[in-house]
């Protein structure tokens, strides 16, 4: 049943992209990241509400709050924050290369802190899996020199960005694992993540003296391709607590990890991309997707 809802999540999370890519191309000045974090908070906050009527009473703790929110703030406001910025400076092609890497800290951080054990087979799966995203990612960064103009951008900048981004992103995805085993409940943590950063992107615009005209524009200029995409990342979100109620957050981003691949497919199919699919993209999904099976195998 995890590995059901861990790979949710990754085809959760590309369907996503596809149509935040889209809807970037209606709204030049809008990332739709308040828009799909205000979708989040909506379409979970009811989930959050029905569920605990009708399926659960757990109590709920001040901890697993603060361990929810923690995560929210880390993934959702300032990992996506520092993956927007990077996109500015060294472009989106390489800012996403470098944050691929994030299932590596989520990994580390589990290891080390959350004291989980991973047995030898499924370790040989999350290597295939970090190393076809490396693969991955090297060819995208490679590709990606032509597309930055280093006279006009920051690079060493942009670089710690993304990487930063990664970190952020790994480190809010491992430490959900703890909220979770102190209330095993996916639908408040999901919802309590993503308020958390509805919060601070607002704080953030407000503080910045725009917060009026930031909501004022969601609405009058509304983007129905940021709509869907909240949809898709709510269901994403929600998949991966739950994934976490039967298998070690190790395991569950490693298959979640299969998202950037899953996006270069989907982009090709549903985006009718007309160039070809790259050798090396084939073949990194080929290592990658052989690194999920086996996880799938033998965990």
């Amino acid at each position: 049943m995890g590995v059901l809802f861990a790979l949710l999540t990754a085809s959760s999370y590309s369907l996503s992209n596809i149509f935040i890519r889209k809807g970037m191309g209606t709204s030049k000045a809008d990332n739709g990241l308040l828009m799909t974090v205000i979708v989040n908070v909506i379409i979970l906050g009811i989930a959050a509400i029905l569920y605990r009527i009708f399926t659960t009473n757990v109590p709920i703790t001040l901890y697993a709050v603060s361990v929810f929110a923690i995560s929210g703030a880390l993934t959702t406001f300032l990992g996506r924050i520092a993956l927007f910025k990077s996109f500015r400076e060294i472009g989106p092609i390489r800012g996403s290369a470098i944050k691929s890497s994030a299932p590596l800290f989520t990994i580390i951080f589990a290891v080390i802190f959350l004291q989980e054990v991973i047995r030898m087979l499924p370790f040989i799966g999350i290597l295939f899996v970090l190393v076809g995203l490396g693969i991955q990612g090297y060819y995208l960064l490679r590709q990606s020199s032509i597309d930055v103009n280093k006279k006009d951008v920051n690079l060493k900048h942009g670089y710690f960005l993304a990487l930063f981004s990664a970190i952020v992103f790994g480190v809010g995805q491992a430490i959900r694992k703890p909220g979770m085993e102190a209330l095993p409940d996916p639908v408040f943590g999901a919802f309590i993540g993503s308020g958390a950063a509805l919060a601070m992107i607002l704080l953030s615009e407000w503080k910045k003296g725009v917060l009026k005209e930031t909501v004022t524009n969601q609405i009058t200029s509304f983007n129905l391709y940021y709509l869907f995409s909240g949809l898709l990342t709510s269901v994403a979100m929600l998949s991966f607590f739950i994934a976490m109620l039967y298998m070690q957050v190790s395991y569950v981003v490693a298959i979640a990890a299969s998202e950037p691949l899953i996006t270069i497919l989907l982009s090709k199919i549903i985006l009718k991309k007309q160039e070809s699919i790259a050798y090396h993209s084939i073949f990194s999904a080929f290592v990658v997707f052989s690194g999920v099976l086996i996880i799938i195998l033998f965990t």
